[in-house]
């Protein structure tokens, strides 16, 4: 990667597809294709990548069209390089996963969230 991400924790998928140069039907083939990331969408339908993600689809990118390698090479070192599990690729369980890291991390904050009204309200 020769420039920097912009420093947010989160992009919207214009932003991806502003930062990766890739059209919106690659990203989203690429996230079935090669897994190990999904976009969390909220109840309006925008889609929302981590930092994490957008790494991801720029190494995507550079190996699959810049060094022309394989899909099965470019998973290769996609599973070794980011510790995906094989079963990653098909997108779907990383999908599961992902959702149920983030309500787990929604109970949580309404765990601190309680704890910090009440000591509000003392």
């Amino acid at each position: 990667m020769d420039f920097q991400l912009p420093d947010k924790l989160t992009f919207k998928k214009k932003e991806v597809i502003n930062i990766t140069r890739l059209d919106g039907k690659v990203i989203d083939y690429w996230e079935k294709e090669f897994g190990g990331f999904s976009p969390v969408v909220n109840n309006i339908g925008e889609k929302f990548y981590t930092r994490r993600d957008l790494e991801l689809l720029l190494k995507i990118k550079q190996l699959l069209i810049i060094e022309k390698m394989e899909k099965d090479q470019v998973k290769t070192v996609m599973k070794n390089e980011f510790q995906l599990h094989p079963d990653s690729f098909s997108g779907i369980p990383a999908r599961e996963i992902k959702s149920d890291k983030l309500k787990s991390i929604k109970n949580q904050l309404k765990e601190i969230l309680t704890i910090l009204d009440k000591n509000d309200k003392r």
